[in-house]
């Protein structure tokens, strides 16, 4: 199992699939970057920390576009080293199939990973897209880059898995839209059992938003919407934590507007330790995902596994992961009145909050533990393996 990633979302993703795997049985090598901030943490794969990390760390650069493009150059050369050792790797071991979880959208990636579905004595290549599109992270409006020739790489690369996983209906609709033949499966997200037992209800009225400032999040969206609703209730408070990504979306934007609501919003800008997540998620009795566009959100698994009901918008399979009225409440998108009524609804309430949150925790550990994730994923690799390698037909049980 290959992960590009240091740290955060996928990491944590990867090293629990991984380690879930192994524990039915099989043998596991997690291929991941050296110390990451899961090195340490007890497992049943074997944790292979051998890439050169893409990031050094966590931490923002320097504003300035000369800052900016110095650290995109040190992550394409970091990028670069890393696959060609992922190559080396993959070659030298007699593996039965590689898993790929990392995030191939960045142009050093998808050659990379292209060139691992190609190499002669590769072992096939299977991948989880959490994504099913790719994201358009070089600013303006678009939300998904559409054109040039690292997109037609990607359909190429996409043609060449020997089975895709996502992590629902809508995904999986969207993948064959793109790639027809080749063979896809839905599984699970999976819990986020490593942060720890949830946190117990809080008396605050404050909502959280969590994860990556980044234009498909909506974090305008959520901006409006507290505008709204803090009018109406002086007792709501919002905290946003995570990294901003200012070549994707302005953080001064948000600074600013917070500043203009003093206290009431607490800005954490920037990587949120793991040890540091369950106090952040502790103070807030709802979760917002007010994403524009997505197709699965940690973000959302995570809010559930803290046992904190959750309002999304309807986006990719976001609205299938929260169970309107049970786990949380399901909305339409960029709608800042209904975004902020939902919220409120959910707030003002702390009876009706836990009651969702106890039920959001139930759900994902029920129906997406990480023991369902990796039987689901064993059962579709061994079938893959056994098939042709391309042009078999989607496999769309759960």
């Amino acid at each position: 199992m290959v992960e590009t990633a240091p740290f955060g979302g996928l990491l944590h993703y990867a090293v629990q699939l991984g380690n879930a795997l192994a524990e039915r049985g099989h043998d596991v090598d997690l291929i991941t970057p050296k110390d990451h901030e899961l090195v340490d943490l007890p497992g049943a794969a074997h944790m292979r920390a051998v890439l050169a990390p893409p990031l050094r760390s966590a931490e923002q650069p320097r504003r300035g576009r000369i800052p900016l493009l110095a650290r995109k150059a040190g992550i394409a050369v970091r990028l670069a080293r890393a696959w060609a050792r992922i190559l080396l790797e993959t070659r030298r071991r007699d593996y039965d199939v590689v898993l790929l979880n990392c995030d191939i959208g960045l142009s050093v990636s998808t050659v990379g990973a292209y060139l691992l579905t190609t190499l002669p004595g590769a072992p096939p290549v299977a991948h989880v897209r959490h994504n099913v599109r790719s994201f358009n992270r070089r600013g303006g409006e678009e939300m998904f880059e559409e054109r040039g020739l690292l997109v037609r790489l990607r359909k190429r690369l996409g043609n060449r898995f020997r089975l895709v996983f996502v992590h629902g209906e809508r995904s999986l609709n969207e993948l064959r839209k793109r790639f027809p033949s080749v063979p896809a499966v839905i599984i699970p997200h999976g819990d986020e059992r490593i942060f720890g037992e949830p946190p117990p209800a809080t008396d605050e009225e404050r909502i959280l938003f969590f994860g990556d400032w980044r234009k498909v999040k909506g974090m305008p969206l959520l901006m409006a919407a507290f505008d709204v609703l803090a009018a109406r209730r002086p007792s709501v408070r919002l905290t946003i934590a995570g990294r901003p990504a200012p070549q994707d979306f302005d953080p001064d934007l948000v600074r600013s507007w917070a500043a203009g609501h003093g206290e009431r919003v607490k800005v954490m800008d920037g990587y949120v330790p793991i040890e540091e997540v369950p106090s952040v998620f502790a103070e807030a009795r709802v979760v917002a995902t007010p994403y524009f566009v997505g197709f699965q959100s940690g973000v959302v698994h995570l809010a559930m596994t803290m046992g904190r009901a959750v309002v999304a918008t309807d986006v990719g399979d976001l609205g299938a992961a929260v169970v309107d009225g049970e786990t949380g409440l399901v909305i339409p998108p960029e709608d800042p009145g209904v975004l902020a009524d939902a919220l409120e609804r959910v707030v003002s309430d702390p009876e009706l909050a836990n009651r969702m949150g106890v039920r959001a925790r139930q759900r994902v550990l029920e129906r997406s533990g990480w023991e369902k994730v990796a039987e689901r994923v064993e059962e579709a690799l061994r079938f893959a393996l056994v098939s042709e390698p391309s042009g078999a037909a989607s496999d769309t049980r759960s």
